[in-house]
């Protein structure tokens, strides 16, 4: 199916003209930033409101278009951290991880402290390109070396091949294909989100998520993946970066780093992007939590 952008009633990052002079309104909490303490707490409202609607789909397309948080867990390197890495380029896909009420967990890929958040393609606003969504993993599952960009089969792993090619297109079935692979990440399979997809990609996502709670203790402690097609280098101004964030539990050097990506893409840019806490839980009762404050701003 085709997905058709909507206009969104909420639309980051404000002009800078506008941030420019709202600034001068929390100089005596932070003096010259141009992020203002409205533009943070709109972006942390929209974000828990992301967080808690567990809806299946919108209205009638896959539920990651208007739904829960998209973002990539990374660390400072020698190359913009919103480009695709080297690693993303040789395979042809990025990774993400999804996050939501009914699809939450404890920690980050490798252990980052810091990273950035995508726009929905729903909620992104007008200026920004739409992202390409190739498909859903209900667990991290070793992707640099799959075929089909990620989506594929693992070298070497037979019955790896997209949840599509074996005919997998519920929970239920991917549970019993996971567990007949005694529980291998290499071995899973995964849901088929491309647009030009044969099968109904609005029930593959849903049923991808879904497929999170078959394995729930496991899949509490790892995140899922979620790939995405490379896009082009160096296109800032025109990528849907919505925040950057760190995790709680990394304390400063997590806020250094996404300060670090902060004045990098606004010396790129010109555009103003929030540096945002994002807290995961601890147990399965609790849930993420996101909180702004004017003093994590570099900018």
């Amino acid at each position: 199916m085709k997905f058709i952008k909507l206009i969104s009633w909420f639309v980051l990052p404000l002009s800078l003209s506008v941030l420019a002079n709202d600034a001068s309104d929390n100089a005596a909490s932070r003096s010259n930033s141009v992020i203002t303490q409205q533009q943070g707490d709109s972006l942390v409202q929209a974000l828990r409101n992301d967080y808690n609607d567990t809806s299946q789909d919108c209205n009638g397309s896959p539920a990651f278009l208007c739904s829960g948080i998209t973002f990539r867990g990374n660390e400072p390197g020698n190359y913009h951290v919103w480009n695709p890495s080297p690693n993303a380029i040789n395979s042809g896909g990025v990774s993400f991880s999804y996050l939501r009420k009914d699809s939450k967990y404890s920690k980050l890929a490798y252990g980052y402290d810091s990273g950035y958040i995508m726009y929905q393609i729903f909620g992104a606003p007008s200026d920004k390109i739409d992202l390409d969504y190739l498909c859903f993993f209900p667990i991290d599952a070793a992707t640099n070396t799959r075929a089909q960009n990620g989506c594929g089969t693992y070298p070497g792993v037979s019955g790896s091949q997209s949840c599509d090619e074996q005919g997998i297109y519920t929970a239920n079935a991917w549970k019993t294909h996971y567990s007949n692979g005694n529980g291998s990440h290499t071995h899973q399979c995964s849901f088929n989100l491309r647009e030009n997809a044969g099968s109904d990609t609005t029930q593959n996502f849903a049923e991808g998520i879904k497929s999170m709670a078959t394995i729930a203790n496991e899949s509490f402690g790892t995140q899922n993946e979620l790939r995405l097609a490379v896009w082009p280098q160096n296109i800032g101004d025109i990528l849907p970066v919505q925040a950057f964030f760190y995790t709680a539990d990394s304390g400063s050097h997590g806020r250094d780093e996404a300060q670090i990506y902060q004045k990098d893409f606004y010396g790129e840019t010109n555009i103003a992007i929030p540096v945002i806490k994002m807290t995961l839980p601890d147990n399965k009762n609790q849930d993420a939590q996101f909180t702004f404050s004017i003093n994590d701003q570099a900018i």
